[in-house]
């Protein structure tokens, strides 16, 4: 199932009743293993690990259980779109393959199974996890593993890296993840686009990292103002639509495009020169403004005719 995994099941206590069940649903089996208390060794990173299997209710789910803090995939983003391959399955037979955690005083933490857990949640099903003690480098071996199934997107790479990136070169951190410098850079431009925008979309995956560096290129191109209207866009008018069929993924990233780049870019803040006596110029365009605070009538008529003096010559040297 996994990588680096050696499963031996051994139930500490199977009855007759259990054993006929066999035949029936997944979740019924699940249900079963989980009152008997089922244990099973797991090898992960090298160490065999005992886990018991353990059935959380749907109504203690959210506050008896949370997601492993390391795990790259961002739980904002799931939503009932996100996990529409899930639902169908949930609905009708509950969760099939248990997820992987530890227990932390009395809080079971997921490492592998956050959209599993997710769609406990959505459908009111309960949740079934392998509760086992692990150290932080096994939890998030299990979290990285377990996001292959379902990779996650470029947004949430991004944030990974943009993690990484605060104690690390970028050599170093693509040397870590073998991923180019280049891809993790659009990686990390994407991450930094608003939420919002990511959240148009049926999931997050259907941005890529290169469309997610165009986005970005864009968006800061934008003022503040702008910036807030395109958030205030996608909140008000594309989140809303989502699961419509309004829009595919091609027509939003159209949309979204056309708010972006079609926007009057912002005008760069021209900083003035100070001058001696707290006089100043701001040049813009090849237009120069001179401001000279409390300036007397004598040194003004001096400045004039210096001024006037100066365009005169730079005038006959460029005849």
């Amino acid at each position: 199932m996994k990588g680096d995994v050696n499963v031996d099941v051994k139930p500490s206590s199977v009855s007759v009743q259990a054993a006929g069940e066999q035949k029936k649903k997944t979740l019924q089996k699940l249900q079963v293993q989980a009152a008997a208390n089922s244990t099973m060794t797991h090898t992960v990173l090298g160490i065999d690990v005992k886990f018991t299997l353990k059935e959380i209710p749907a109504k203690h789910i959210d506050r008896g259980t949370m997601v492993w803090l390391g795990n790259e995939r961002n739980q904002d983003l799931l939503d009932a779109y996100a996990i529409s391959d899930l639902i169908p399955s949930f609905k009708e037979q509950g969760q099939q393959v248990p997820a992987f955690g530890r227990d932390i005083s009395g809080i079971v933490e997921v490492a592998d199974g956050s959209r599993r857990r997710f769609a406990a949640l959505e459908t009111m099903r309960p949740f079934y996890v392998w509760v086992g003690e692990l150290s932080n480098e096994q939890m998030q071996y299990l979290s990285e593993i377990g996001n292959q199934y379902n990779p996650t997107s470029a947004y949430e790479k991004g944030k990974r890296y943009a993690a990484m990136l605060n104690t690390l070169t970028q050599e170093q951190v693509a040397e870590t993840v073998k991923v180019s410098r280049k891809a993790i850079m659009r990686c990390v431009q994407t991450a930094s686009l608003p939420i919002e925008i990511i959240n148009c979309f049926q999931s997050p995956n259907e941005i890529s990292a290169r469309q997610g560096e165009l986005f970005f290129k864009g968006y800061k191109s934008l003022s503040e103002e702008q910036q807030l209207e395109l958030v205030d866009f996608c909140v008000n008018w594309l989140i809303p639509e989502k699961g419509t069929g309004k829009y595919d993924k091609d027509g939003l990233v159209t949309l979204i495009s056309s708010k972006i780049f079609t926007a009057k870019p912002k005008q760069e803040q021209v900083q003035p020169r100070e001058l001696a006596m707290g006089a100043s110029v701001v040049v813009k365009g090849g237009n120069a403004i001179i401001n000279i605070p409390k300036v007397s009538e004598i040194s003004l008529n001096q400045i004039e005719r210096a001024i006037s003096r100066i365009l005169e010559d730079e005038a006959l040297n460029n005849f």
